[in-house]
């Protein structure tokens, strides 16, 4: 019988269009007659929402398959004793989601080696890979951001928010040029800049939606000029989620500029950025 098997892989970590290249390592003290040897490459984008019923309570699941390969390594026959390796190799589809966790999504990635063994429980090991955007195709389709808060013709204090693209990277800064708009007496007490970042999820026929601020910054007001633009910049985090779109979820992100006005509402002006890890 097999006394182990296990994935060796270089890294856990890779990016969209990567190759990963590595080896079923089984060890047996005796000869095995096996029914095959596989590797599965699965991806799985999942859902789950829970409410509460009176006093029970109802989950509500979807699933979708992101990737569902299955690699075979070796055909029914004898392996011999000692430690075998079976390479093996395969590439990540441009277009995966990138791995991840949150209230109620998540999209996950592992390799599962089974040797299928007659009359006797089959040799399995569990591998988690973890997915990243490839980063060189970010930027492809780059453009200019212009935004404001309101209508063009509405009367009042406006805010007029330029940006130079629409997609960043952790640990990048997001450069704005920001304009003041007809404040007339309006008393400004502070301009701010807030990174929003939100999950959408569907499980059924339920739907879920959170968010939370990930990033925000105040704007000293000696850097504010009515009617003149000024630049300023908001840090993007280094552990922050990349925004995907799922079957069944999605994360994105909003960049808020919200003007603090004395005696009155707050005037924000927001547009959605992508933001990759």
């Amino acid at each position: 019988m097999a006394n182990s098997i296990a994935v060796e892989i270089p890294r856990t970590s890779f990016y969209t269009s990567d190759v990963v290249a590595g080896n079923v390592v089984l060890q047996t003290t005796k000869e095995v007659d096996t029914r095959g040897l596989t590797l599965d490459i699965l991806g799985q984008e999942a859902t789950e929402i829970t409410r509460q019923r009176g006093k029970q309570s109802v989950t509500y699941r979807s699933t979708a398959s992101v990737l569902g390969w299955r690699i075979p390594l070796q055909s029914a026959g004898v392996v011999p004793a000692g430690v075998v390796r079976f390479p093996f190799q395969f590439q990540i589809p441009e277009n995966a989601l990138p791995s991840y966790t949150g209230r109620h999504a998540k999209v996950e990635y592992g390799l599962t080696a089974r040797l299928d063994v007659p009359w006797w429980p089959d040799a399995v090991s569990k591998q988690p890979i973890y997915v990243f955007y490839s980063r060189g195709s970010v930027r492809t389709f780059l453009e200019p951001v212009r935004f404001r808060s309101g209508s063009q013709d509405a009367q009042g204090p406006q805010v007029y928010v330029e940006l130079d693209g629409d997609k960043y990277f952790a640990r990048e800064l997001i450069g704005c040029r920001i304009t003041l708009l007809q404040l007339g007496s309006q008393r400004v007490r502070r301009v701010y800049l807030r990174l929003i970042g939100g999950e959408y999820a569907r499980a059924q026929s339920q739907q879920e939606t959170t968010s939370s601020t990930v990033a925000e910054t105040d704007i000293p007001i000696d850097r504010i000029r009515v009617g003149e633009p000024f630049a300023f910049e908001i840090p993007i985090p280094a552990e922050i989620q990349s925004s995907y779109r799922g079957t069944y979820s999605y994360y994105s992100y909003v960049l808020r500029v919200g003007l603090d006005i004395a005696w009155a509402s707050d005037l924000v002006a927001e547009t959605p950025v992508v933001i990759v890890r």
